[in-house]
């Protein structure tokens, strides 16, 4: 088998690994979270917004202007899981990429 032919084969199984990849995160979900769980915030790793759910007490305790911060808080937090969780997935196409220059 060629040089050629090597690093052709390579590329397919990155391309397919790299779809795979996709395909998980696409899947992946995760949840932000505020006030010990009283609001909640659900999104894809694709960044789809799924859901929202506010504790029914909650909406009856906060003035507006703390719900508005609780949901941002929660909006931040599942942005910030999304970010630690697409570096980690990140660090393993680093792998990947570094396994085929040797």
């Amino acid at each position: 088998m060629s040089d050629l032919d090597r690093m052709l084969e390579q590329a397919q199984a990155v391309q397919e690994q790299m779809a795979a990849m996709r395909d998980r995160l696409s899947a992946t979900e995760v949840t932000g979270t505020a006030a010990n769980g009283a609001v909640r915030v659900s999104m894809t790793a694709a960044g789809t917004f799924t859901g929202v759910r506010l504790d029914p007490h909650l909406l009856a305790d906060t003035n507006p202007e703390e719900l508005e911060e609780l949901m941002l808080a929660a909006l931040q937090d599942a942005g910030a899981q999304l970010r630690e969780m697409t570096e980690h997935r990140m660090g393993s196409l680093n792998e990947i990429f570094q396994s085929l220059q040797q």
